[in-house]
């Protein structure tokens, strides 16, 4: 991708799992063409913005290997905004869960759920399979997950079907979650019109910016609303192809360092 029309995002929103890193890289940091291309972008003035779905505490160490000491970073699918420069949050957003809860356990008995302990790790029912967690994790009771507004809900379906859990929240019928389907059977539960997007339009906001100053790459579901909130919206090339469809073109794909070569034809020197 070259730059066209002399237009430079001043925002440029991150992706991680699928973007800065393959999946099977998960516990890795990015490659060093990919630390080195954000970094050229950061150093010629753009705000480098790292909006995901992990967990603050999961996203912190990211930031290090990033060279990342200032600004902003979404965390929890847009639930948690953090100060990258003090390591702490500045905007949460929470949701009661006990009606979710309540539903999903009559609905699949054998799911197990997590709630995040925010800057710690999780709290959950049951055993999740090796690797989908990092942190400190406690076992619990339901009652105690649900003593207090979370920030998400974690659905996981050890021996489920991804789309029939999709199928199972969409019946729902709850009005209090939106869902962001992972890449297994996986369901993550934000409060209501919280996403991504949502968390990028806080971060635009405190630098005097708007959507129309940003590009935004990702790979998966949980990309959407912010490929269609930023000017220029990127799908990786391993991405779905529907997630394709409503980005506003599609790099290389994230084995091949497509972030990289894009950020590249923006700020290459």
């Amino acid at each position: 991708m070259t730059l066209t029309g002399g237009w430079r995002p001043a925002l440029i929103a991150l992706d991680v799992d699928g973007t800065l890193v393959t999946y099977a890289e998960f516990h890795e940091p990015p490659r060093p063409p990919v630390v080195d291309a954000v970094r050229r972008a950061h150093d010629a003035g753009a705000h480098i913005v790292v909006a995901t779905g992990r967990s603050m505490h999961s996203t912190l160490p990211l930031l290090d290997q990033l060279g990342l000491k200032d600004g902003y970073a979404v965390c929890s699918n847009g639930a948690v905004v953090i100060d990258v420069a003090t390591r702490t949050p500045i905007e949460i957003e929470t949701f009661d869960i006990t009606d979710t809860v309540r539903y999903f356990t009559s609905r699949i008995p054998d799911a197990v759920l997590a709630v995040e302990e925010l800057g710690r790790g999780y709290r959950v029912t049951g055993e999740f399979p090796t690797g989908d967690l990092d942190g400190h994790v406690t076992v619990v009771e339901h009652d105690e997950l649900v003593a207090q507004p979370v920030t998400r809900l974690v659905v996981r379906w050890p021996n489920g079907d991804r789309e029939q859990l999709r199928d199972i929240a969409r019946e729902s019928g709850l009005t209090s979650v939106d869902y962001a389907i992972g890449y297994t059977a996986w369901l993550d539960i934000m409060p209501v019109g919280v996403s991504k997007a949502s968390g990028l339009s806080k971060v635009a906001a405190r630098f005097g910016l708007t959507a129309a100053d940003a590009l935004a790459a990702g790979d998966g579901h949980n990309d959407l609303e912010m490929l269609r909130w930023a000017a220029v919206g990127v799908a990786m090339g391993q991405a779905p192809d529907d997630v394709k469809a409503v980005a506003d073109t599609v790099c290389d794909d994230v084995g091949s360092n497509g972030l990289a070569t894009l950020l590249d034809g923006y700020f290459a020197d």
